[in-house]
């Protein structure tokens, strides 16, 4: 009996703990739930800095010295020609969130970037990374006076034929900048004070960033100028059907050949002439870029058994891409 009236006495303590870890366990669930439908709240001062730029070579430009606290919007996507794109609707609305547009004087800036702007709103700072550098002249046709002068009528109607806008003349300078080493050392300054200006807080670490991107940059310019150093005189010369590469040529003492003339695909007296220009030079391979025809270089390359190559000058891995096409310019200019 005794032992009965004392497990009787246990029964309401062991009822009250039960309770008590039901309602703890309750509790811990209602926490959950609340965590997993509460929004985490993110301050402004926490979000990404969100910028804009034409061309994706600039979105490396900006991330390596921007990293994480930056989100870049890139206005002229991977594989489209920046002479002739268009932005969607929808990318000109995306621009009201940014608060730095990111110039660097790409065809497509001149129709679009009043439009970008107005898109953007008052709040949008523009910022040329180009302000200050010498542009260098748009290439020549590389096709011979008497050629051009043989042409007659069939030039002159060749020039109508392709006056609708379709074509990718430069004007008078060339505004591939981007494809010099010590010019993009240069113009990512203009990355880095921006940055810092509109991002006061962070301002220490965009100038540690800039300074290993530059550091960075130096090693490669040596290793390219040691790398063309050695080659002869004679062989420094390579053909593209675009002309992109003129100022890397330019740092390192290559010249650069262009198919197209005045921005359009040569006619066939102009295709002749480059065709014998080209073995006289003993061009083995045409540089290519995929926002063009292969046409007039496919059929040179037949012509004079060369090789087509890619060098894209739009490439968003930007050391990677210079890395790979000096590597293949070198091996081009050796033979």
């Amino acid at each position: 009996m005794k032992t009965l009236q004392r497990m009787n006495a246990t029964k309401p303590a062991a009822a009250h703990s039960s309770a008590h870890a039901l309602g703890v366990l309750a509790v811990l669930a209602l926490a959950l739930c609340l965590t997993m439908v509460t929004p985490v709240i993110v301050s402004a001062a926490d979000a990404p800095l969100q910028v804009s730029v034409s061309i994706p070579p600039q979105k490396y430009f900006v991330e390596r010295i921007g990293g994480d606290l930056v989100r870049t919007t890139v206005m002229v996507p991977p594989g489209a020609d920046p002479h002739t794109y268009e932005p969607k609707p929808s990318q000109l609305r995306g621009l009201s969130g940014s608060r730095i547009y990111f110039s660097i004087g790409a065809p497509f800036e001149d129709a679009w970037l009043a439009r970008i702007v107005a898109a953007a709103g008052p709040s949008l700072s523009v910022v040329p990374m180009h302000k200050g550098v010498t542009l260098l002249p748009a290439a020549a046709p590389l096709h011979s006076d008497e050629a051009e002068h043989a042409e007659g009528k069939e030039h002159h109607e060749d020039h109508h034929a392709h006056a609708d806008g379709h074509g990718h003349d430069h004007g008078t300078t060339d505004p591939h900048v981007w494809l010099s080493p010590m010019l993009v050392r240069h113009m990512s300054l203009a990355i880095r004070d921006a940055l810092a200006k509109a991002d006061p807080a962070h301002a220490a670490t965009y100038r540690a960033n800039y300074d290993r991107f530059a550091a960075d940059i130096d090693a490669m310019d040596k290793k390219f100028a040691d790398q063309f150093a050695a080659l002869p005189q004679d062989r420094r010369r390579f053909l593209v059907f675009h002309p992109s590469w003129n100022y890397f040529a330019h740092n390192y003492g290559l010249t650069e050949l262009s198919i197209e003339v005045e921005g359009r695909e040569p006619s066939p007296r102009q295709l002749r002439a480059i065709i014998d220009l080209a073995r006289r030079e003993r061009i083995t391979t045409i540089f290519v870029q995929p926002q063009f025809s292969r046409r007039a270089a496919q059929t040179i390359a037949t012509e004079i058994g060369a090789r087509l190559v890619d060098a894209d000058p739009l490439a968003e891995d930007w050391a990677a891409n210079l890395e790979r096409t000096a590597k293949a310019l070198a091996q081009a200019t050796g033979r």
